[in-house]
């Protein structure tokens, strides 16, 4: 993982991955386990990729904002748990108002959610690496005057 992705690379291997990841979930399920099958799985990749498309605008405004480090980890943390209690009050919502193939609904909806975590991770590893970089090419240049 040391290879450092540009911003453009970066979001088109996350909306990517989550669209692939989703249909090879809901498909494994719809194949191997039609019984447990259920309309309703089909918009939890739809959900992520919002959800996908959401960080990937925050962390696009920050960057324009050019926002201190440590207030842009506040922010994500923040934004981190806003996403975390508007994922549990959906689910919540549709265990008790939906009730169909709720322990699927749980079970591929957690799988999705860790997928979606190593996504998250994958962001900010990237960015990290890339702010590493900067700053060492800015050291170097401050080197050679």
């Amino acid at each position: 993982m040391d290879k450092v992705y540009n911003e453009k690379e970066a979001r088109k291997l996350v909306l990517f991955g989550i669209v692939i990841f989703g249909v090879v979930e809901i498909a494994f399920i719809r194949i191997f386990y039609p019984s447990y099958y259920t309309f309703f799985l089909l918009l939890i990749p739809v959900y992520f990729l919002i959800l996908g498309i959401s960080v990937l605008l925050v962390l696009s405004h920050m960057k324009k904002k050019r926002i201190h480090p440590g207030r842009a980890v506040a922010r994500l943390m923040l934004f981190n748990i806003s996403q975390m209690i508007i994922s549990f009050l959906l689910l919540a919502g549709y265990c008790y108002f939906v009730d169909v193939q709720e322990h699927t609904i749980l079970i591929t909806f957690s799988v999705f959610y860790i997928f979606f975590m190593g996504i998250k991770m994958f962001i900010l590893y990237n960015i990290d690496h890339q702010h590493n970089i900067d700053k060492r090419r800015i050291k170097h240049a401050g080197e050679d005057k």
